[in-house]
């Protein structure tokens, strides 16, 4: 609603006529004679409701309804569910998965839950599309690896955060410390900070994460955000390296590509990762493909939600 610079009467007036419209089942026609204005006034109204998110739509298919792309590759990755979503003209993959994301966790979040997520866009994406459950008390979200960059990067994470708390009531848990740094000593002086080893225990009590995974090459978030350098990557790449989950570089088998590496890592372990109840993985576009694979390969996700064409991809690599 600030986006349009609405004032209170007339977000009073986009209520009046959405109920009227909604709940009171009345037609165009009926409204505009009740409140004496033009029926295409009245639908230009409906869709400033809907513009401003006092109208929100959703399909909510059966439980249990599953399209034959989703069921392949549910059942050819061995995971518990498979969302994907069509691809719709004039928008990005990235916001119609985003969006799918989101209603699915707006689905299955309870109080009292403890859901921990990764950084990047595609995360941010998600709690963008996150809708208002003041219903809900005790959540606790908490991000599950270091992101704090040294060169001018937006990683999201505070960002995300404050999105989960805004729509859910939630108590929210920064890691704030580096992705990556130079020894085990100095990961060890990290994670014996107070406030640290808080964040990471609560990140290893969340039965629900929400992660991505990273594209390998220039493109890689933790490459982009200053902690890996050029030659450092190529080296990786040698080794098989096929892109990141909560900044743990893995190979097309979803295991540890580099293990010194992967000791400076400060992150809840993949193998934690590995034992939560619900992981859910939100990847989307080609360059994702490989890293996606891995996951899937490796246990690190039981759920996917992706686009139509990257799924599509995913079954060749899987098959």
């Amino acid at each position: 609603m600030e986006k349009k610079g609405y004032g209170d009467r007339k977000v009073e007036q986009l209520i009046k006529v959405a109920r009227m419209y909604y709940e009171q089942e009345m037609s165009q026609e009926e409204i505009a004679k009740e409140i004496k204005c033009s029926r295409p006034y009245i639908s230009r109204l409906l869709a400033d409701a809907k513009e401003a998110g006092i109208v929100q739509v959703k399909v909510i298919p059966p439980k249990g309804y599953e399209q034959a792309m989703e069921q392949k590759l549910r059942k050819l990755g061995g995971l518990d569910k498979v969302i994907i979503v069509p691809k719709k003209n004039n928008t990005s993959k990235l916001n119609i998965v985003a969006k799918a994301a989101a209603e699915y966790l707006e689905n299955v979040v309870r109080n009292g839950d403890v859901i921990g997520f990764s950084w990047g866009n595609t995360v941010y994406a998600v709690t963008n599309f996150l809708c208002q459950k003041g219903e809900l008390s005790d959540v606790i979200v908490v991000q599950l690896c270091g992101g704090i960059s040294n060169v001018q990067n937006n990683i999201y994470s505070s960002e995300i955060a404050k999105n989960f708390a805004k729509a859910w009531n939630a108590k929210p848990y920064v890691l704030m410390c580096p992705a990556l740094v130079d020894s085990k000593e100095i990961k060890e002086v990290f994670l014996s900070d107070s406030n640290v080893k808080k964040v990471v225990e609560y990140g290893y009590k969340s039965d629900t994460i929400l992660i991505t995974m990273g594209a390998y090459g220039i493109q890689n978030a933790v490459h982009r955000a200053g902690y890996l350098s050029d030659e450092e990557m190529q080296a990786l790449m040698q080794k098989g390296a096929v892109g990141d989950i909560c900044d743990h570089i893995i190979n097309e088998k979803g295991e540890i590509c580099d293990r010194d590496l992967d000791s400076r890592t400060v992150s809840v372990t993949l193998e934690d990762l590995k034992k939560k109840k619900r992981r859910i993985g939100v990847a989307t576009g080609q360059s994702k493909v490989e890293c996606i694979c891995g996951a899937i390969r490796g246990g690190i996700i039981n759920i996917l939600i992706t686009d139509e064409e990257t799924a599509g991809n995913v079954i060749e690599r899987l098959v």
